[in-house]
């Protein structure tokens, strides 16, 4: 039995186990240190991921769908926007004499019809365009014939996408009858050719669309994100709140800034004393039925753009047409705002409590992508002349985003235990401070990492409490405490029954050498010092 306790004992120097022990340092340093450790991580956790960074939430991706059409400016009598379907709704259009980018239409003289141009903006007939004469409000800009159109002829959609025309290219052409089959043609060089021009009228031209920047968008849509469902269909107090339109930072030229002043624009969209002086900025888009009606204008605007700006290909977005982003984004806390927002911070769910789904709207320019749609009409299958029409305009694509957050208290354990993470590494940290950096650290590193022989405890408990007490006053160390404190006493003390170190001190009366450390603890403890100022209690005499 004894053998198999020996070789039981003896497996400890392979198998053993380390545990932590509680020691407290009165150092004022590392104190300090952990102290300050303890602050930043509930700092980190609690004020900056809980509180600002709404760690209690999850957040759920948001999916949906968008309607977009676009409607002239319409006005009934009495001044008020109406449907432009109603006989008693009125189209408003811009002067067209007003507008620089169109050519003056001449009158009839000399039995000659001088439709495309005049003295005002002389017609050149090589390049299709006029070019405003010296003296004139538009001195030397280029411009071209313009034409009338409604929002039904100007817009053509495509799925969730519209697209609003702004220029057009009309050719008319006839059919090559020496490519008729039926005429017994084999082959064929040409199969439709530009049809000649008639007396004073192009069949081949370009033309502008008259004030397509008073046009309105109209925008619907509807969402789904986990079990919240929400449509603009269906405004209220409660549930889903009316949008607003993002007006990004001034860009140099002052827009932005006129058009956050004009609509009234907030900083924050859900504080209306938040007033902006200027861009950045949201304002609130026209309310119309079921519909957000946002000026094409203003959209362009919002985007950094305008019509007559020059693209990279020399010309002007009027006539190559543009590409723009228009983006849902939903949110319900501050923190998924802001991620469309920079200069909004974090600051939680919105008054502390759920209020619904809010939504803006965010133009965005696709850079350097004209956009040109071609159609072909033709009287009939065999009719021996077509009209091809290429448009140029704005292409709006919808883009539904952004993210809901909903509580959950799995987000809150996630935290508090990357919380508890933190701080275990705190405390490994200040330990390797301690036991590495400190000019104490050999002391510490005594204090702190001490390794216990289970075989001289094992020992030492087969004395019976009698030869306990006569170790103990032999070895002139403290008496007190029950028997497992005076074994772990003698333990400490390197003290093992029966080995070969013990018999001789016994026999010797003299006990091993002491450590540097050890002897520097008697040489204190002789001073009646501790090191942190205190007197010493030599434990032998309080015995």
């Amino acid at each position: 039995r004894s053998c198999v306790r020996c070789a039981v004992m003896g497996l400890g120097d392979y198998l053993s186990y380390s545990t932590a022990r509680t020691v407290t340092l009165r150092d004022p340093c590392l104190g300090a240190v952990y102290y300050t450790f303890l602050l930043l991580i509930f700092l980190y956790i609690v004020v900056y991921n809980i509180v600002l960074n709404v760690g209690y939430l999850t957040f759920t991706t948001v999916s949906g769908s968008a309607r977009v059409l676009t409607q002239q400016l319409t006005v009934k009598t009495d001044g008020v926007p109406c449907d432009p379907m109603l006989d008693t709704c009125d189209d408003v259009f811009p002067d067209v004499s007003q507008q620089a980018y169109c050519c003056p239409f001449g009158v009839a003289t000399g039995g000659v019809n001088e439709r495309l141009g005049n003295a005002s903006a002389p017609w050149d007939q090589a390049t299709s365009t006029c070019t405003w004469a010296a003296g004139t409000p538009y001195e030397g800009t280029v411009a071209r014939p313009c034409e009338f159109r409604d929002g039904v002829g100007a817009e053509t959609v495509y799925g969730e996408s519209s697209f609003l025309t702004t220029a057009v290219h009309s050719t008319t052409q006839t059919y090559n009858q020496e490519c008729s089959i039926t005429q017994g043609a084999v082959t064929c060089p040409k199969l439709w050719n530009d049809k000649p021009l008639s007396a004073g009228y192009p069949d081949n031209y370009y033309y502008y669309v008259v004030g397509p920047e008073t046009f309105y968008v109209l925008l619907q849509h509807s969402v789904t994100a986990g079990d919240v469902e929400a449509s603009s269909q269906k405004l209220n107090n409660d549930t889903f709140k009316a949008g607003y339109v993002y007006v990004p930072a001034d860009l140099g030229e002052g827009a932005q800034n006129e058009l956050c002043n004009r609509q009234g624009g907030l900083q924050d969209p859900l504080e209306d004393s938040s007033k902006a002086s200027g861009a950045p900025c949201y304002y609130a888009p026209i309310r119309y039925y079921a519909y957000d009606l946002i000026n094409a204008a203003d959209m362009l605007t919002a985007a950094g753009l305008s019509l007559d700006g020059s693209t990279s290909k020399t010309s002007t977005y009027r006539y190559d047409g543009l590409k723009l982003n228009l983006g849902v984004n939903y949110f319900n806390t501050w923190q998924s705002l802001a991620g469309g927002n920079p200069f909004i911070s974090g600051r939680g769910t919105i008054q502390g409590k759920y209020q619904g789904l809010h939504y803006y709207y965010k133009f965005t320019e696709v850079k350097d992508s004209p956009v040109q749609i071609k159609q072909v009409y033709v009287a009939d299958p065999f009719a021996t002349t077509r009209t091809l029409i290429s448009k140029h305009g704005i292409l709006l694509q919808t883009i539904v985003s952004g993210s809901v957050g909903q509580f959950s208290a799995l987000a809150i354990l996630l935290q508090f235990t990357a919380g508890v993470a933190l701080l275990a590494t705190a405390g490994t940290a200040v330990n390797l401070l301690a036991t590495w950096v400190m000019p104490n650290k050999a002391y510490y590193k005594r204090f702190m990492c001490q390794s216990t022989d289970m075989n001289a405890v094992m020992r030492c408990a087969s004395l019976s409490d009698e030869e306990l007490e006569q170790v103990l006053l032999e070895r002139n160390l403290p008496r007190g405490g029950d028997r497992v404190q005076k074994i772990i006493t003698l333990t400490a003390d390197a003290y093992t029954p029966g080995s070969q170190e013990s018999q001789q001190e016994q026999s010797s009366g003299t006990r091993p050498r002491p450590s540097d450390v050890e002897r520097h603890l008697e040489v204190m403890m002789e001073q009646g010092s501790r090191t942190d100022g205190q007197p010493l209690v030599n434990p032998a005499a309080s015995s």
